[in-house]
């Protein structure tokens, strides 16, 4: 009766050992590729998990498994290489921007070739606005658990000091650098679109030398960080990012601001991608999203966040009333996001990557004319 015992325990523990170590050596091989690759667009690991891990494990049992989102797509192949083997390195250079200094910049339109047999994929065109809770003419979308008073905090003056001065008081920087989009608008997008670049050009640099060029026209000047921070690997960007940002303050305490430039991506292959889009003035624009950090219960180490938000609240106002309809809903999360760094600090997403260039760039301009205008009624 013994020996029977002693038998089944000993199956019992030898399948938990099994289990353990299958677990494991999954759990080793994801990690591995969550360290080497930046597919997923925010540093997420249930969204990675979700879009990434599962379909990679019934590839992995099929054997079709080659480590990018689309197998079999040469071209892709070789954009993903180029960017994780950093091959076209982006020089690490910082624009300290005055009026003289503003590059002027044509938005690129080439059209690469495409197999007539690719496969493509929809884009869904939506506009962002009434959701949430409104307040006045705009929408913030919270999601923390913590009740504001929107209306007592965007009376609080920002803490911030705007002067009149050729010092910058601005800094712009990207912490997912090349983060791009599409260069048509055409209503679909191909297989091999990989939404990320090193050319400035096509990327959200493009998008931050906009703005940069908005807030020098008002006499305010900028640092424009072109440091990239998701290259060769995207883990890490944020911390990489708070490095940029801790060396300019060091290097420039004249700054007051700092906005980190984003686009986002919303949707899948399967449904359709959406991009956010309003009208301004006749032309197609891509709706930008502003999101403010919230620490609330004090487990991000972000105590002061709610300075930050007093700016948020206000330059979102700021756009919705010099441009009706370019915002998306203000997003107030438990996020840090860099943060926590200044009390002027903020992140915003223009557009997502199925917005055109050009329609990131138009929005570009009018958020930096709002950023202008609120930081030049500021001044003191």
């Amino acid at each position: 009766m013994n020996a029977i015992i002693k038998k089944k325990i000993s199956n019992i523990l030898a399948i938990i050992m099994f289990f353990c170590s299958s677990f494991l050596a999954f759990y080793c091989i994801f990690l591995r590729i969550d360290k080497l690759f930046f597919i997923f667009d925010k540093e997420d690991i249930n969204l990675f998990a979700a879009k990434f891990i599962l379909p990679r494990g019934k590839l992995i049992f099929s054997g079709k498994y080659n480590f990018i989102d689309n197998p079999g797509i040469e071209k892709k192949q070789k954009r993903f290489e180029e960017i994780h083997l950093n091959k076209n390195k982006v020089s690490n250079n910082v624009k300290n921007i005055s009026p003289e200094t503003v590059p002027k910049k044509e938005i690129p339109y080439e059209d690469e070739p495409h197999d007539p047999n690719e496969k493509k994929y929809k884009v869904i065109e939506s506009q962002f606005s009434s959701s949430g809770l409104k307040y006045e003419n705009f929408y913030i979308k919270n999601t923390t658990g913590c009740e504001i008073n929107i209306a007592q905090e965007i009376n609080k003056e920002p803490a911030i000091n705007i002067t009149c001065t050729d010092k910058p008081q601005v800094l712009i920087l990207h912490t997912h650098t090349s983060e791009s989009y599409l260069m048509k608008d055409q209503g679909f997008f191909y297989e091999s679109f990989f939404p990320r670049t090193t050319d400035n050009n096509k990327n959200v640099v493009r998008v931050g030398d906009e703005i940069a060029q908005q807030l020098i026209k008002s006499g305010i000047n900028v640092i424009h960080d072109l440091t990239a921070h998701d290259t060769p690997t995207y883990n890490g960007s944020y911390s990489r990012a708070a490095k940029t940002i801790e060396k300019n303050l060091k290097e420039n305490p004249s700054i007051q601001v700092v906005i980190d430039v984003h686009r986002d991506s919303m949707g899948n292959r399967e449904s359709g991608k959406v991009k956010p889009t309003c009208t301004i003035n006749g032309q197609k624009a891509a709706q930008l999203m502003i999101i403010s950090g919230c620490d609330k219960d004090g487990t991000l180490g972000f105590p002061n966040w709610k300075k930050n938000l007093r700016l948020s609240l206000r330059l979102q106002k700021y756009c919705e009333s010099m441009f009706p309809g370019i915002t998306r809903p203000l997003n107030f999360s438990c996020v840090k996001y860099n943060m926590d760094i200044t009390p002027g600090s903020l992140l915003v997403e223009i557009g997502s990557d199925v917005n055109t260039l050009e329609e990131a760039v138009y929005t570009g301009t009018m958020f930096g004319k709002s950023l202008a205008n609120l930081l030049s009624d500021l001044k003191k």
